[in-house]
């Protein structure tokens, strides 16, 4: 029976898709496509006017109780829920694109202060550069790193090949490219009965680039309730 829906997020946020997906009748499958290790901060990082995040995965990092006030600007509203989870008690979230986050920026501090910008290793040079050239002092600190996984877990696997996943989940352009290049011939020949749910625009074209499916199908908002809306088309 093709209800599956194979979820390639890694956790935290792997578990509540999961669930979402189970509640609308789907049955999830987990194949979370990156790793990541998490890292440590300098403990003499000096305290920032701002935190910056464009992923929940550095929250850990971060979390001080001494700087639960510090203003928090997140990249969208999941992140925002962990952070305040955390224990953060003011949390801006942005429309929920590295963009959005940065326009965000820009109107809410003229002041031009400090900010942490905390992201994965190899991530978040551009946006560091651009608040730098409006003014901005940035501390951007690598706090987690990210590597992709080389297989497909093996239950993804055999339901992919048994012609049982209707639709695959992708939150971003990494695990999308990881997702793919993790495919054998078999795996590959199947995504044309398969409905692949993007993001974002810039999700759905690195999956456009690779084999063909059934349909490409972009979310109307970067967030978890419009990829879900997806569904639909799988039906």
């Amino acid at each position: 029976m093709q209800n599956g829906v194979i979820i390639t997020r890694p956790p935290p946020g792997l578990a509540p898709t999961m669930a979402a997906v189970a509640g609308l009748g789907w049955r999830p499958i987990a194949a979370s496509m990156l790793h990541v290790e998490q890292l440590s901060l300098a403990p003499a990082t000096p305290r920032p006017d701002a935190i910056v995040l464009t992923s929940g995965q550095a929250i850990a990092a971060i979390n001080r109780p001494a700087w639960h006030d510090v203003p928090c600007y997140v990249v969208g509203e999941a992140t925002g829920a962990r952070a305040r989870v955390a224990g953060f008690t003011h949390v801006v979230p942005a429309g929920g694109t590295a963009d959005d986050l940065g326009g965000l920026l820009r109107a809410a501090l003229p002041a031009r202060g400090l900010l942490l910008l905390a992201v994965g290793r190899g991530y978040g040079r551009d946006m560091a550069q651009a608040l730098r050239a409006e003014g901005f002092r940035v501390m951007r600190r690598c706090v987690y790193a990210v590597s992709p996984e080389q297989r497909l877990p093996a239950q993804a696997a055999q339901a992919l090949v048994a012609g049982q996943v209707a639709a695959i989940l992708f939150y971003s352009t990494r695990t999308a490219q990881a997702f793919l290049a993790a495919l054998n011939a078999a795996q590959t020949a199947m995504l044309r009965h398969v409905v692949a749910v993007a993001m974002s625009a810039g999700v759905a074209n690195a999956l456009a680039a690779g084999p063909a499916w059934r349909n490409i199908c972009v979310a109307a908002r970067p967030d978890q309730a419009a990829m879900l809306a997806c569904l639909g088309e799988a039906r």
